[in-house]
């Protein structure tokens, strides 16, 4: 029988990442943030892929006013987007970094962005994010979070230009499965924290918000019948439970108790708070597909925390988590600019 101390730590072996894609978007790339994808690929010895996920509906539409035919529009857009990357490339070469460049025809873009992933599977893929209001993050209709439910490697969703100088990590952690989230989760998020940390000599916190009592005790018909007398008790061995599971992950990941912080609250609301508390440059967390009834009512943690948060956001999957976005595109270019878009990857 194999020893579970040894299973273990087999699983809480460092990982190092060497292979970064980057998707630009067509708005280009914000001040700050190429310096930090530089940074990163510095840090790590890594090498970038510099992607372009690039559609225009109106290209097949008859009689477009100034076309040249569907195969060479497509050809000509596809060729501008490449120069572009290439401006972008050439900053980075210019660092020691090597860099190459893709451009795909596709849609919709975060599709486009996870089918290049399946092709060339890197380590990490980094997104430049930004501020969106509360409706638009409830329909979940921008690339970033379809990003967070769909790509199978770990994602950094780039919030603010502010350099990596000193930087800490926040670990942020759900020990009790909220929701059904699988345990495995944890162990990811710890992994994809510490392949950032490590590189970065960023200081590695962890953090676990509890479900506030009051939820969990209404929930509860057995909770709701407890004796008075008995009810701090018992709150108090639930809060130290929560702990003893936070505590035992960070120790298997050799995280300092003094950097473990487990509190009472939503984690929606405390997240962002502790996060601002410890001037956190990147918070890690979790996020795992779920049916759209599921996320409309429930949502992921992630996408609910991540427009409160003022930092970089790290989101990791569990082992063995499937896309459900397909291999293949459903927008067929004509076959000598495919052949074109191929040869420009």
């Amino acid at each position: 029988m194999q020893d579970p101390f040894l299973v273990a730590r087999y699983r809480t072996e460092p990982m190092s990442w060497n292979r970064i894609m980057f998707a630009v978007a067509s708005s280009g790339v914000a001040h700050g943030v190429l310096d930090k994808v530089a940074h990163l690929a510095d840090t790590m010895h890594a090498q970038v892929e510099l992607f372009h996920c690039v559609f225009n509906p109106h290209i097949a539409r008859p009689g477009r006013f100034g076309s040249r035919g569907i195969e060479q529009d497509i050809r000509t857009i596809v060729d501008y987007r490449h120069r572009q990357l290439e401006t972008t490339g050439e900053q980075l070469r210019a660092r020691g970094i090597k860099v190459h460049t893709s451009v795909r025809w596709d849609d919709p873009p975060h599709e486009g962005i996870v089918r290049q992933v399946l092709r060339q599977e890197p380590d990490l893929l980094i997104v430049q994010s930004a501020r969106r209001s509360r409706a638009a993050r409830l329909v979940l209709t921008q690339t970033d979070y379809r990003l967070i439910e769909t790509c199978p490697c770990p994602v950094l969703l780039l919030k603010t230009p502010r350099p990596y100088a000193n930087p800490c990590v926040v670990a942020a952690l759900d020990p009790l499965h909220a929701h059904g989230k699988p345990a495995a989760l944890d162990d990811a998020i710890m992994l994809a924290a510490g392949a950032l940390s490590r590189p970065l000599g960023a200081k590695l916190n962890v953090y676990h918000a509890c479900e506030p009592w009051s939820v969990v005790a209404r929930r509860s018909t057995a909770l709701r019948q407890v004796p008075e007398a008995v009810r701090a008790e018992v709150r108090a061995a639930y809060c130290e439970q929560a702990r003893a599971r936070v505590e035992q992950i960070a120790w298997r990941f050799e995280v300092q108790r003094g950097r473990v912080h487990v509190e009472e609250g939503e984690a929606a609301k405390s997240l962002p708070g502790f996060a601002r508390r410890a001037s956190a440059d990147i918070v890690a967390m979790g996020a795992v597909s779920r049916s759209l009834p599921k996320r409309t009512f429930i949502g992921h943690t992630a996408e609910r925390v991540l427009d409160e948060l003022e930092c970089d956001v790290l989101i990791a999957k569990p082992s063995g988590f499937r896309t459900a976005v397909s291999r293949g595109s459903v927008h067929r270019l004509p076959k000598r600019a495919a052949q074109h878009a191929r040869d420009l990857v």
